[in-house]
């Protein structure tokens, strides 16, 4: 028996840990879901409420700042949890049996036949769970996260030079 042939030893564990962080990067991929729609909400009502005072002919740069810093954050916020549809061929490296966006291209006693297929013997399933757990870890950090953090920093950022501007204008008004 050569090398390669030998199956690797697991521990009992080793499931429970796969498991976990499995788990983990669903729940921190719920979160930043959640941030999202909290951050559009927010958007949404500071951007109407913006444009409805300078439709209202209270235009003002500090009212100006705020609706667009608003705006481009919610298309950020939209960005981060806004889904990728396209397909990938089977026979790409990238393709993961376990995400619903690769296997449902199959025909379900195909994909049935490869999950029996290719999971035949503990490596190989925690191949694939691995797999599943990298690629999802990589959408969150880069996607999700990436694009939620460019919406609250812009947001936070919009809030800041609007109150900059205000003030300067509030100023200004007082000579």
């Amino acid at each position: 028996m050569e090398e390669h042939d030998i199956p690797i030893a697991f521990s009992d564990n080793a499931i429970h840990l796969a498991r976990t962080a499995q788990l983990n990067t669903l729940t921190l991929s719920q979160m930043a879901d959640q941030k999202a729609n909290i951050l559009i909400g927010a958007t949404f009502v500071v951007f109407s409420l913006s444009v409805t005072r300078l439709l209202g002919s209270e235009i003002t740069l500090a009212t100006v700042c705020l609706a667009l810093t608003a705006f481009v954050s919610s298309l950020f916020a939209v960005l981060s949890v806004l889904p990728s549809t396209g397909r990938i061929p089977r026979d790409d490296p990238n393709f993961n049996i376990l995400f619903f966006g690769h296997f449902t291209g199959m025909d379900e006693e195909e994909w049935k036949r490869r999950l029996l297929n290719d999971f035949g013997d503990d490596e190989a399933v925690f191949r694939a769970m691995l797999r599943d757990i990298y690629q999802n870890g990589q959408v969150l950090y880069g996607k999700k996260y990436r694009y939620l953090a460019y919406a609250y920093r812009i947001f936070l950022t919009g809030l800041f030079i609007t109150m900059v501007v205000y003030a300067s204008e509030y100023a200004a008004s007082l000579y």
